[in-house]
């Protein structure tokens, strides 16, 4: 029998149900309006019933009911017209500037000092200097601008700042930094470079003048393909360097296949023909291009100029990695044996007088000596010519040369660097060499006339006697007065460019063109203080160089040549004075004088280039020069030079 269920309560049933609606019967929205669509409340009811107008887009009728514009052609068709009349004018411009120069973009250096900047310009420059254009293809490249009126050869100065610059205007146009990691090489040839005669034909430069030519003989020689020109100017005073700078050259312009010439229209000591006689002529023959296209830098140029100004690029740091010491010195010694031929008299001279002192010492077999030294013309009969046999033993008897330096040179030693190397150290050298024999002759050459008498230095002589260098007490004790007549050159302490380059000028043209409170030469400044034959105190100033009124017109004739102007022009309107510069245009009396000088120089060389045993120091040109003189084998395996000046080895030239 099943049991029955109590029966739940009121309470509990109601609950239930009250759970079971609310899960049941969702709630439903309160009522709003009446009708139907609208008995519950949404969102629409917040809303305007009418749709609200877009204010960005343009009303449906036309503004004030006028009808749309219409479009004026004819102010269409005017302004198209003006536009292309516009453009046309600016293209005939620039095409005309195109086809004249081709010079839309320029850039080159301007100088202030040594300050340097690159400019843009639409026209070439008027002075020398490297050029950067750009051709229609925006392709950049770079030249030599030197204008077609620039006289030549150029100064010295201008040669200097053209290589100083090109670097950097090849760094510009090649768009690489302005300091190298490392030096191009000496043959290295630079893509963006043009040579002259390519940038005119490409009219990047003005083309040349048709001009006539002189003669039809000049008219039938073809223009070199590639030439070397040495300039001899007055950028060195000295003679030596240029002696070492031509030889390198002329070896240099062998080797890379061009055609070597000189020009001496600003050497200090005349013409070159005075000493030596003529150059050797191209092979076969051919004539310089014109000036513009001659030009110091890049190495690369077809047309190439060398002067003393232009050594540091020509023959420096490049070069000297580029070639040994023995292929410089060949080099050096080629051009030594196809130029150095002195004029036939001075050559006749120093054979004659070595040939006697041999004798004199009774050698005059002349086993010793230079391979083959070369004085005189190669077609010359009385050139000193024999065979040097390493084989023989040394000789007995001898000629030793001694050349001392002093002037403005002084030693690379520390020791002596302000001051000169003793003469006794010289001869301390000498002896060492040849022992204590007395037959043994010593030639002693020197730019101090005061070293031919000088006490350590006994036993000498003169390695020449054709043109005398005194002292001026050597000349008043002689009776010569000292005023450089009579065949004797009054010239003491040395060589010194300021007293070189005041040679047989009036003192007022010494000073005179120097700057106010400008110092004097370090040799004039000892002779304050010294008294002359009358007492006076000498003075070597202008302003004390006239006490009496009888030398007043003399002052006033000199100070007028102190301020002569060179007058050119066929009018009164193209008139120009030029104030004459006496370095490269000397009076008559210091051409003389120089002459005399540099004659002088080329016998010393000859006569110690003639000698078995050479010493000197070698910060001298002339010691350098010596050596080469005597070739590699006798100077440097033999060791017939002999350097005084510490342990420094042979060099070709200080850049």
């Amino acid at each position: 029998m099943r049991a029955r269920s109590p029966r739940p309560d009121h309470e509990e049933q109601r609950r239930k149900k009250m759970l079971l609606s609310s899960r049941s019967i969702p709630p439903k929205p309160l009522k709003f309006g009446t009708n139907k669509s609208d008995r519950y409340l949404s969102i629409k009811h917040l809303l305007p019933s009418t749709p609200i107008p877009s204010p960005s887009l343009p009303s449906i009728l036309p503004r004030h009911g006028k009808k749309p514009p219409k479009l004026n052609s004819r102010k269409i068709v005017r302004g198209i017209l003006w536009l292309s009349f516009l453009i046309g004018v600016y293209y005939l411009v620039s095409l005309g500037k195109r086809t004249s120069h081709q010079l839309a973009e320029l850039t080159f250096l301007t100088s202030l000092g040594k300050t340097y900047e690159i400019v843009e310009a639409s026209e070439l420059p008027d002075y020398p200097t490297p050029l950067a254009v750009t051709d229609a293809k925006g392709k950049h490249y770079w030249t030599i601008s030197i204008p077609q009126d620039s006289p030549f050869p150029l100064p010295p100065t201008d040669y200097a700042d053209i290589c100083s610059q090109a670097p950097e205007v090849g760094r510009h146009v090649a768009a690489k930094p302005s300091k190298p990691e490392h030096t191009a090489g000496y043959y290295h040839e630079d893509p963006n470079f043009i040579d002259v005669a390519e940038a005119q034909a490409r009219n990047f430069l003005p083309p040349e003048p048709s001009s006539p030519a002189h003669g039809s003989e000049d008219a039938a020689i073809p223009v070199c393909d590639r030439s070397l020109t040495y300039i001899l100017d007055a950028a060195d005073a000295g003679l030596g360097a240029a002696l070492l700078g031509i030889w390198l050259s002329y070896s240099l312009a062998r080797r890379e296949g061009r055609a070597f010439f000189i020009d001496d229209t600003h050497f200090p000591y005349g013409n070159y023909s005075t000493f030596f006689t003529s150059v050797p002529r191209p092979e076969p023959p051919c004539r310089l291009p014109p000036p513009s296209h001659r030009v110091p830098c890049p190495h690369q140029a077809k047309h190439l100029v060398v002067s003393a100004a232009t050594t540091p690029w020509v023959f420096g740091p490049a070069f000297h990695a580029h070639f040994s010491l023995r292929e410089i010195f060949d080099l050096a010694r080629e051009g030594y044996e196809a130029l150095f031929h002195l004029r036939p008299e001075d050559a006749a001279y120093a054979i004659n007088r070595a040939n006697k002192l041999r004798a004199a010492n009774g050698n005059e077999s002349g086993n010793s000596g230079p391979d083959r030294a070369k004085v005189g013309n190669q077609d010359d009969t009385d050139t000193y010519d024999y065979d040097y046999d390493y084989d023989e033993p040394p000789i007995e008897n001898g000629l030793v040369g001694i050349h001392i330096r002093r002037g403005d040179r002084h030693p690379f030693s520390l020791a002596y660097s302000q001051n000169y190397i003793p003469p006794e150290q010289y001869m301390s050298t000498a002896h060492r060499l040849v022992g204590q024999s007395p037959d043994w002759r010593f030639l002693v050459a020197s730019d101090d006339a005061d070293m031919y008498e000088h006490i350590d230095l006994p036993g000498t002589q003169r390695a020449q006697e054709k043109i005398s260098l005194a002292s001026k007490k050597s000349l008043v004790r002689m009776g010569h007065g000292g005023d450089g007549r009579r065949g004797a050159l009054g010239w003491e302490g040395g060589f010194f460019k300021d007293v070189f380059w005041g040679l047989g000028l009036p003192e007022e043209l010494k000073w005179g063109p120097k700057k106010m409170g400008s110092p004097m030469p370090m040799k004039e400044k000892h002779r304050y203080g010294e008294k002359g034959e009358d007492g006076r105190e000498k003075r070597v100033h202008h302003h004390d160089s006239v006490h009496s009124g009888g030398n007043k017109e003399k002052k006033k004739t000199a100070a007028a040549a102190a301020t002569t102007k060179t007058t050119t022009g066929t009018g009164k309107g193209s008139e120009a004075e030029v104030e004459r510069d006496y370095r490269t245009d000397p009076t008559k009396e210091a051409l003389q004088l120089r002459e005399f000088l540099g004659r002088a120089y080329l016998l010393d060389l000859a006569m110690l280039g003639l000698s078995d045993k050479v010493v000197c120091g070698v910060s001298a040109n002339a010691c350098r020069i010596l050596a080469v003189m005597l070739g590699w084998e006798r100077a440097f395996e033999k060791k017939d030079w002999n350097n005084v000046d510490g342990g420094y080895e042979w060099r070709i030239m200080d850049y």
